[in-house]
C-alpha cells in the first residue's frame, strides 16, 4: 500500500521499562525527525513474577503517555501511531490498560513478538543506510530481545526471547552489587533460550547492529558522555571487548555508585547489569566482534509502517536529519 502524506506525525512507544515518542515531519516518503523523548516508567516491574501490570505502574505509565500526547499536538502532529510491547502482551490486565489509554483518546496496538522485531530492524536499516547488506538487529529491551536478520529490508528470521533486562534483573539479580553466581545464572538461561527458540538462526557475513536503551547506554558509558548525544551515538561501533571491560566494571558497583558513572541514564542503573550480560551473551554466541548501534529504532519502523502504510515499499523511502 503506498501512501503521500505531508505533516507533522508521530509514534509513541509503551515499553516494559519505558515510554518514548518521537514527532517527525513527513513529506511523501521524506522523513525529518524533530523531537525524541523518553520517560522511564517502568511499567513491566513485576510483570515475570505475578502476570499483571501494577496500578502504580500503570498510573506513571498513563500519565507520560497522556504528557507526549499533548507534546505531540502542541508541536503540530495531526496523527499519533501508539504501540505497547512486551508488558502488555504479557500481563492478564494488558487489555484494561489499553482500554485505559484510548481514554486518552489514543489507540494502542498490542505489537506480537514478530512484529516487534519486524519494526525494529526496519528502523534500524533506515538509520544505518544498510540497504543491500546483510544484517543481524539485536533489540535489548525491558521484557524480550528481538534478533532479526535479513539483507536489506527482506527479513530473513526472526525471534522474540523473554530475555529482557527487566526481566532478568528481577528473576535472577538479588544482590547489590551483583554476585558472580547470579551473573552465571543468566547466562546460562539466556544460553537455553537461544537453544530452545533460535537454534535455527543463523548470521554468515552479516554485520550486528544494536538498537534500544541497554545498547545505546553501554555506547554513551564507552564515550564517556557527560551528556547524552544521539548524533555521536548514532553509528557508533561497541566491540565485544569493549562490552566484556564495561561488565567487570559495572558488575564491581552498586546502585548507587553506577548513578555516578557518566552517559548511564539514572533509569537503567538497576537493569544495566543483566541488559550488558544479554549482549555479551549474543556476541559470543554468534562469534561477533563488534557491533553497529542505530539511534534508529521501532519508533520510525512503526512510523513507516503504520502512519505511512509502508509495509513492502520501503525502498522508496528516503531520510532526513536536522
Amino acid at each position: 500500500m503506498e501512501a503521500y502524506i505531508v505533516g507533522r506525525v508521530a509514534a509513541i512507544d509503551i515499553g516494559t521499562n519505558s515510554v518514548r515518542m518521537l514527532v517527525a515531519q513527513v513529506d511523501g516518503f521524506c522523513i525529518k525527525p524533530l523531537y525524541k523523548g523518553l520517560r522511564t516508567t517502568r511499567l513491566g516491574a513485576g510483570v515475570d513474577a505475578d502476570g499483571v501490570l501494577s496500578p502504580q505502574n500503570v498510573q506513571t505509565t498513563l500519565r507520560a503517555v497522556g504528557e507526549f500526547r499533548e507534546k505531540a499536538f502542541s508541536m503540530g502532529a495531526g496523527r499519533i501511531e501508539v504501540c505497547a510491547t512486551s508488558a502488555v502482551r504479557d500481563a492478564a490486565n494488558g487489555g484494561v490498560f489499553v482500554e485505559r489509554v484510548r481514554r486518552l483518546g489514543l489507540n494502542a496496538r498490542v505489537l506480537d513478538g514478530d512484529r516487534e522485531a519486524e519494526t525494529g530492524y526496519i528502523g534500524a536499516v533506515l538509520g544505518c543506510g544498510c540497504h543491500g547488506k546483510e544484517i543481524f538487529v539485536v533489540d535489548i529491551g525491558g521484557g524480550s530481545t528481538e534478533l532479526v536478520s535479513g539483507v536489506g529490508f527482506s527479513i530473513k528470521n526472526r525471534k522474540s526471547l523473554d530475555i529482557g533486562a527487566v526481566r532478568m534483573t528481577e528473576r535472577f539479580i538479588k544482590s547489590d552489587p551483583v554476585k558472580t553466581d547470579e551473573t552465571v545464572a543468566i547466562e546460562r538461561y539466556i544460553a537455553q533460550m537461544i537453544a530452545q527458540k533460535a537454534k535455527d538462526m543463523t548470521v554468515g557475513d552479516a554485520e550486528m547492529v544494536g538498537i534500544g536503551g541497554t545498547i545505546t547506554s553501554l555506547a554513551a558509558v564507552a564515550l564517556g558522555m557527560e551528556e547524552y548525544d544521539p548524533d555521536r551515538i548514532h553509528r557508533s561501533v561497541l566491540k565485544r571487548s569493549d562490552v566484556n571491560e564495561i561488565l567487570s566494571r559495572l558488575s564491581a558497583l552498586d546502585v548507587r555508585q553506577r548513578r555516578e558513572i557518566p552517559g548511564l541514564h539514572p533509569g537503567r542503573v538497576d537493569i544495566i547489569v543483566a541488559g550488558t550480560i544479554i549482549l555479551k551473551s549474543l556476541m559470543e554466541h554468534w562469534n561477533f566482534g563488534r557491533l553497529t548501534i542505530s539511534e534508529w529504532d521501532n519508533l520510525e519502523g512503526v512510523l513507516y509502517q503504520n502512519l505511512i502504510g509502508v509495509d513492502n515499499n520501503t525502498s522508496q523511502i528516503s531520510t532526513k536529519k536536522g
